[in-house]
């Protein structure tokens, strides 16, 4: 039972408040426009493509006052497809397709939040949202054909490069500071590419890496079988993910081990 100095709109009102809907209101803050989606221009050229050929996108929310020079570059995640069945079948689906990604709002979200209330320490710096439309954790370079004789492009180490060069000319370069990160399979790739990454930019520019849930254990599971690294292998023969792993690494080591390692 609410204490009896607690009206009972007066509580009412507070748990709505902390389901989010009312909480601009609270705040102060007006709600922000969703965030269109960018696609990545001369896609086809490049490359750097969905799973079904269409071209890559990512969301950007331009910094402001102290922020303007900070960047916070996220990537999606969303699993992995280890076969060109499960693969072509998220070309219907925002995880393989541009033709399903939707504006975005960033609130609500943690480090996304545009509140200076509920995230003062990245509110307002330059925030971008690349959407995950490869499969691969975007690392691989390969194709397929699917049953329908239609291709199926595995491009998730093109379009990280191209993402990010297009980027660099939208401001990421002249960036003070810059925190890279990606959860799930995005986390992975954020561990993947995060050497790389860094060394686009002067020693001078603060460059970290945060990978949230992005690491996997090469363990067995309850039936005494390593799931995930004949999982992994599966992703990484079909997508060719070999050219994001170290080569010292590839020297001695198969690349699913590699992968299952970094």
């Amino acid at each position: 039972m609410a204490p009896s100095n607690v009206p009972a709109a007066l509580l009412l009102l507070l748990l709505l408040a902390a389901s989010g809907p009312l909480r601009p209101m609270l705040s102060g803050a007006a709600p922000l426009e969703p965030v269109a989606v960018s696609l990545l221009a001369g896609a086809q050229e490049k490359g750097a493509v969905c799973l079904d050929g269409t071209p890559p996108g990512y969301h950007l929310q331009r910094g402001s006052r102290d922020g303007s020079g900070s960047w916070l570059l996220h990537l999606e995640g969303g699993g992995w497809c280890s076969t060109l069945k499960d693969c072509s079948g998220r070309r219907m689906s925002v995880l393989g397709s541009s033709n399903f990604m939707k504006p975005l709002q960033f609130a609500g979200h943690g480090i996304f939040d545009s509140d200076e209330i509920y995230n003062p320490d990245f509110y307002n710096w330059n925030k971008v949202y690349v959407r995950y439309c490869d499969g691969a954790s975007f690392a691989g370079d390969a194709e397929g054909q699917a049953q329908d004789g239609t291709t199926v492009y595995f491009r998730g180490l093109r379009i990280y490069e191209a993402v990010i060069g297009e980027l660099m000319e939208k401001g990421l370069a002249n960036a003070t500071q810059v925190l890279f990160t990606g959860c799930s399979a995005g986390g992975l790739a954020t561990i993947l590419h995060c050497d790389d990454f860094s060394a686009r930019f002067p020693q001078q520019v603060s460059v970290k890496c945060f990978a949230d849930a992005g690491f996997f254990l090469d363990v067995k599971d309850i039936s005494g079988e390593r799931s995930f690294w004949s999982f992994y292998n599966r992703v990484v023969q079909l997508q060719n993910v070999r050219q994001v792993l170290h080569k010292d690494c590839l020297a001695n080591k198969d690349p699913t081990e590699v992968v299952s390692a970094v």
